[in-house]
């Protein structure tokens, strides 16, 4: 695929980020058209408590996915409301597909915590091409396309760069973003603490004495913090296509890599430096 072509891709989606921007502010300090509770709607998502939607989600995501068929019927759609809608079915084919979380870290949204934004990407053949994800609170707008760079309000990312105190040789000198998930059932608790327990502890007790881990309540930003250059690694497991298909761009388009649940999934670094 050219440049030209992504680089009308990515255009787009900036330009959609920026078009629900206000939308996202009046949501999040419930003003203008969500000023009244019953405006704003929060509810919890398929009678989970511990995961919430809004009518701002449910507005964002429709205004995106008019305004992307309008420009490119041809397209296919995948969004993180829409497939809640559907009992949480979604398929990503090798069609140009757009995948949107149109309020990223809904609870932070909801609970006035800046740490929330806009995520939009674009996979092709199944691979992610371009990401935007944009924190309207916080005034920062990421964008990237695959073999262009990617950028935080125009300045190339990342913007720390190693090393910091020394570049990292395990992870007990890395800072690390995980998120601890909606499902609270025992069984997945007593595993992502478990992990969360050998990824802290001291060495002696077995652990890899993780320097920092942060749980920050959203998932793109959480990868834009790696991208960034202010996190070394982002760890998750379970998350949706939405929660990852702008953020992982960011990362690659940085020089980072992306592993998956088989191993190595991709870098744009080259093999003699990884």
């Amino acid at each position: 695929m050219g440049t030209e072509l992504l680089q009308e891709y990515l255009d787009t989606a900036v330009m959609l980020a920026k078009e629900v921007g206000p939308a996202f502010k009046d949501g999040f300090w419930r003003t203008g058209q969500f000023a009244a509770t019953s405006d704003f709607a929060a509810e919890d998502k398929q009678g989970n408590q511990a995961d919430c939607v809004t009518a701002v989600d449910c507005f964002i995501e429709k205004t995106i996915f008019t305004r992307l068929r309008q420009i490119y019927p041809e397209h296919k759609f995948v969004g993180e409301e829409t497939t809640a809608e559907t009992g949480n079915e979604y398929k990503v084919t090798d069609d140009p597909t757009w995948i949107v979380d149109p309020v990223d870290g809904t609870n932070n949204f909801v609970h006035h915590f800046p740490y929330t934004g806009i995520s939009i990407g674009l996979a092709i053949n199944k691979e992610p091409v371009v990401g935007v994800v944009y924190l309207p609170i916080l005034d920062e707008l990421y964008t990237a396309a695959r073999g262009m760079g990617a950028y935080l309000n125009g300045e190339s990312l990342p913007l720390i760069r190693p090393p910091v105190l020394t570049t990292p040789t395990s992870l007990a000198q890395c800072s690390m973003v995980a998120e601890h998930g909606s499902a609270r059932c025992a069984k997945i608790m007593k595993s992502r603490l478990d992990s969360f327990a050998r990824l802290l502890l001291d060495k002696e007790h077995g652990g890899a004495c993780l320097q920092n881990l942060r749980i920050t309540g959203a998932a793109a930003p959480d990868l834009a913090l790696v991208a960034k250059g202010v996190a070394e690694m982002y760890w998750e497991c379970g998350p949706h296509a939405w929660d990852f298909a702008a953020g992982v761009v960011l990362v690659l388009e940085s020089g980072g890599a992306v592993f998956d649940g088989a191993g190595w999934w991709g870098s744009n670094v080259p093999q003699k430096d990884r």
